[in-house]
């Protein structure tokens, strides 16, 4: 997988780039999947793309579950278009390469505080994707889990939604 220029910055794992929201245990190994709390908070309010950590422009892009998109929001950090495109082929999830969510929490994970709705996934069939075009976010507490921060379409249209395309 080429990793777009504006991504050289960025360590990779497996040859594939590790977004700035993705958490790192204390051995170095990086937990895909899982966003990172504190970083988290400050890329959604600082409206900074989760994979390069760029300033986010008057484009963005956030990946949506078919239940973020019935709650106009999602608790996923927003992405530049470089890094969403980049995301759509490289990231097993967003791609279908990785067809069911893990069965089990990694031994990385041991002691990590786990969503409801994370361990509602484990081991059944990965969600459809979303790419949610915006040019603008509310950042709300989740409706669904009031602790974590989303960012919410509520009150600002579309520019599009699309399928994000699998292989």
């Amino acid at each position: 997988m080429d990793i777009p220029a504006h991504l050289h910055h960025r360590p990779t794992s497996s040859g594939l780039v590790v977004p700035i929201a993705t958490p790192r245990t204390a051995d170095g190994q990086y937990l895909f999947g899982l966003l990172e709390d504190g970083r988290h908070r400050a890329l959604l309010l600082g409206r900074r793309c989760q994979v390069c950590g760029h300033r986010l422009g008057d484009r963005l892009i956030l990946f949506a579950r078919p239940a973020d998109l019935l709650l106009s929001c999602t608790s996923e950090p927003a992405l530049c278009p470089p890094c969403a495109a980049y995301s759509t082929r490289a990231c097993p999830m967003l791609s279908g390469r990785m067809p069911h969510y893990r069965a089990q929490p990694r031994a990385a994970e041991a002691g990590l505080p786990t969503s409801d709705d994370t361990a509602l996934r484990r081991g059944r069939p990965a969600d459809t994707w979303h790419a949610v075009w915006l040019d603008d976010y509310d950042v709300v507490p989740h409706p669904a889990r009031s602790a974590v921060l989303a960012a919410s379409w509520q009150q600002h249209t579309p520019l599009a939604i699309r399928p994000v395309p699998t292989r």
